[in-house]
């Protein structure tokens, strides 16, 4: 037997709306019309010197998207508004999200976070970062304790 999880939060009509929604996206997938959280499709490169992370952001600006670089991960977040076209007119279809997204990638390499730079163009987020050197060695001076 399978069960549909509803928890009420704060505003129930709300959240009802959402789960109605839900089990007619079940029914039919090409029902999707509600904020939800959705995560892009992202790609992971890795070459010699660096690691390259694409992801599809069609339909954003570039104020809209939040990056964070840490040595292990990147962490892409923002919103996607939802585009209304006409005002008198009801969903025949909705699939193309909307509202909070985020996601978090795991790296393949350790990288120098400084290096990173952020491009977009044409809807694809280009995250470009340096690998750290795996076996750089750094030597420590020994002075004199007074």
């Amino acid at each position: 037997m399978t069960y549909i999880k509803i928890k009420f939060g704060s505003n129930f009509e709300d959240e009802f709306q959402k789960a109605v929604d839900e089990v007619f996206h079940l029914v039919r997938p090409a029902f999707k019309n509600y904020k939800c959280i959705w995560h892009p499709n992202i790609d992971v490169y890795e070459s010699v010197e660096e690691v390259i992370v694409l992801a599809d952001m069609a339909g954003l600006n570039k104020e809209e998207m939040h990056i964070e670089v840490d040595r292990k991960k990147v962490k892409i977040a923002g919103i996607r508004k939802a585009i209304q076209l006409l005002h008198n007119a009801r969903y025949c279809q909705a699939e193309i999200p909307h509202g909070y997204f985020e996601r978090n990638v795991a790296l393949p390499a350790p990288v120098d976070v400084q290096s990173a730079v952020a491009s977009y163009s044409d809807g694809i987020l280009i995250v470009r970062m340096s690998k750290l050197p795996v076996n750089k060695t750094h030597r420590v001076s020994v002075i004199s304790a007074k």
